[in-house]
């Protein structure tokens, strides 16, 4: 069984990076087309941009007034300028006097012109020189050789502002979809990895139900077909009893205890394949614990937190196999230690839950065990059946609550039972 969870989390490990691996992909892949699409906005306001620029710079060389009412929704302002930013004709927001940028008076005519957005006036601006002329080069390195009429005080500059509002819109949703989509991804990856789990688990609860049904058939077999040999060798024995000697009949206690060690184990394995539910019933826990501890010999340490009858719904019989089992085993792991103090029994209520605690200072859990301690016919003692904690387990879980079981710090074992508040539902093992 432990082969088979380690699998399960094997999978599931693996599973889960792979659903990393596919969220930062997606998240990349969607950040990149965003950003794309961002990039291809602005590229395209800003050939509209050059493309109004030209209209009217093309209507400007023919000498006519350009027609600026017809783009006046577009059209923010407009002027143009002598190369060193003289005002020679001026529209809306254009300046009086344009100051050159640095990085365009270090251009050629030919040379790109200086595109700028502000976000803030929700505009975009276009510096550009007038007078464009092919294979024209820098201006600093041809200035010797350049002819009079390209000198950048014959030249002229186009100012032009234009209104994008409907640009700096998609850029918000762009930026905004750079945020909320690797949060969308990130739900929808949760969701995928929760539902796994989900699975997961139904899947390990699903493989341990079909492994106990395995066992179960196996040791309804086995039982069986232990039970009548037992039968007849205890008629025999009781028949040697009679007819042999004294000093032969020490053989035969040895071999009517093992005769009933065998019988207890499969009366215990009778324990773990019935219905684990049992009849649920309403005990006072505190009563029932007290009751029970009087039964042992050996001195028990028992408090309840709660100073009050605490009520629990659980089938009488069962929870006295569950607190025996976890008392026997308590008793027998510091059975050889004289010193050690009593077995302490301690009782807590919160608002949902019970818990039931067994502490012993014994020899612990081994550290090889592990979680095996609840495998059916497991067990760490030589004497032992390792049916006992499955059986137990099985009971705990039935009645809708929680085995554990761990080293305890300082030295021994403890044992926490965690029931809930309410009633257990059938069908809940």
């Amino acid at each position: 069984m432990i082969r088979g969870l380690g699998r399960f989390v094997k999978e599931e490990l693996l599973f889960f990076v792979f659903l990393l691996a596919l969220f930062l992909t997606i998240t990349v892949l969607v950040l990149v087309l965003l950003s794309g699409r961002s990039r291809r906005e602005s590229l395209l306001q800003e050939y509209e941009a050059q493309r109004i620029a030209a209209a009217l710079m093309e209507a400007t060389r023919d000498g006519s007034a350009p027609d600026i009412e017809s783009l006046q929704r577009r059209i923010v302002g407009f002027g143009i300028y002598t190369g060193r930013g003289t005002e020679l004709q001026r529209f809306g927001s254009a300046p009086a006097v344009l100051r050159v940028p640095g990085d365009l008076g270090e251009r050629g005519p030919m040379d790109s012109p200086i595109v700028r957005f502000h976000e803030q006036r929700k505009t975009l601006t276009l510096i550009r020189w007038i007078g464009m002329f092919p294979g024209s080069m820098d201006m600093h390195r041809r200035t010797p050789q350049m002819p009079h009429m390209m000198r950048p005080e014959n030249l002229q500059l186009l100012f032009l502002e234009l209104n994008v509002e409907e640009y700096w819109t998609s850029r918000r949703i762009f930026k905004t979809a750079g945020h909320v989509a690797p949060i969308l991804i990130l739900l929808v990856m949760g969701l995928v990895g929760y539902l796994y789990h989900k699975n997961s688990l139904y899947r390990r609860k699903l493989a341990r139900q079909q492994q106990l049904a395995r066992l179960g058939e196996a040791s309804r077999t086995l039982s069986h077909e232990i039970k009548n040999p037992l039968s007849a060798i205890r008629i025999q024995t009781g028949i040697l009893r009679k007819s042999l000697p004294r000093v032969n009949r020490e053989e035969l206690r040895i071999i009517e205890e093992e005769v009933s060690r065998l019988s207890l184990l499969t009366d215990r394995i009778g324990d773990f394949l019935r219905d684990p539910l049992g009849r649920p019933e309403t005990i006072g826990l505190d009563s029932f614990l007290r009751d029970m501890i009087l039964r042992y010999d050996r001195q028990i340490s028992y408090a309840n937190a709660a100073e009050a009858e605490i009520q629990i719904r659980f089938d009488g019989q069962r929870l006295r196999s569950v607190l025996q089992n976890l008392l026997n085993n308590a008793l027998e792991s510091q059975a050889e230690n004289t010193e050690a103090p009593p077995v302490e029994i301690t009782v807590e209520r919160s608002r949902n839950r019970v818990e039931i605690a067994v502490l012993d200072r014994g020899e612990g859990i081994p550290e090889d065990a592990g979680d095996k301690i609840f495998d059916p016919f497991f067990s760490s003692k030589a004497s032992g059946s390792g049916v006992g904690l499955a059986i137990t387990r099985r009971f705990v879980e039935a009645a809708g609550g929680e085995l554990r079981i761990s080293n305890r710090r300082g030295g021994g074992t403890e044992a926490r039972i965690l029931l809930p508040a309410g009633s257990p539902r059938r069908g809940s093992s």
